[in-house]
């Protein structure tokens, strides 16, 4: 395979893996998770302590409000963070391969 038909697969997977982001975004439930109904329906909800760090807080852009906008954003920027720490993984991996 060619460098240029490996990025055009590597282009093409972004953006299919954006588009089904996207779409399922619209799927997405706003009822809580497993664990969050757990707490509610045994009363120790309120105890619960936010994360000491959220990029993304419940799947939203901040500035973007909460509507489907934002979590199509916040979907796109997760599928974009997933890729680079595989293709860096990938790298690397092939960097050491070669120095064996």
């Amino acid at each position: 395979m060619t460098q240029t038909s490996h990025r055009k697969l590597i282009l093409t997977g972004i953006v299919l893996a954006i588009v089904i982001a996207a779409a399922s975004a619209f799927l997405a439930s706003g009822s809580p998770d497993g664990l969050e109904r757990v707490a509610e329906d045994h009363g120790f909800i309120e105890r619960a302590q936010g994360a000491w760090y959220s990029a993304l807080p419940d799947y939203t852009v901040p500035g973007l409000g909460d509507g489907a906008a934002s979590t199509i954003a916040a979907g796109a920027v997760g599928v974009l963070a997933v890729t680079a720490v595989s293709i860096g993984a990938g790298a690397l991996i092939r960097r050491r391969s070669r120095n064996l």
